[in-house]
């Protein structure tokens, strides 16, 4: 069992993710914006974050910014694994290149979040950085 924070402004996709979540087992939290973030991360102290790059507060690369800050702000240790209505190769490809440990393409169906978190799971912690 995990501990995961979903970040996401769009209400019905952060119930879908987290009741999903929840279902397998997981201690779910969710935040609705990107401001307070880090305020959340070391509140709940997740060890994956579920990340929309683009809502209120936060969008594209800011959100990848305030990602990169969650570890240096607290000294956490945590895995982001971004989601975002961007086509899936896109995605992958930013997510590969910031450093995220994973990432869901919107619409996502359950078992492609359960996974994902899963395989997030067995990963080693890392720092993000926007290139």
């Amino acid at each position: 069992m995990a501990t995961i924070l979903v970040v996401d402004d769009d209400p019905i996709i952060a119930q879908v993710v987290a009741a999903t979540l929840t279902r397998v087992g997981h201690v779910v939290h969710m935040h609705d914006s990107g401001f307070g973030l880090a305020v959340a991360v070391h509140r709940f102290r997740p060890d994956v974050v579920v990340l929309d790059v683009n809502m209120p507060g936060l969008s594209g690369t800011r959100s990848l910014d305030a990602a990169a800050g969650l570890n240096p702000n607290y000294r956490l240790e945590t895995r982001v694994l971004l989601d975002s209505g961007a086509p899936a190769d896109e995605l992958r490809q930013l997510a590969t290149r910031v450093g995220a440990h994973g990432s869901l393409a919107k619409p996502v169906r359950p078992s492609e979040i359960a996974e994902a978190v899963r395989a997030c799971l067995s990963t080693p912690c890392r720092r993000l950085g926007v290139a």
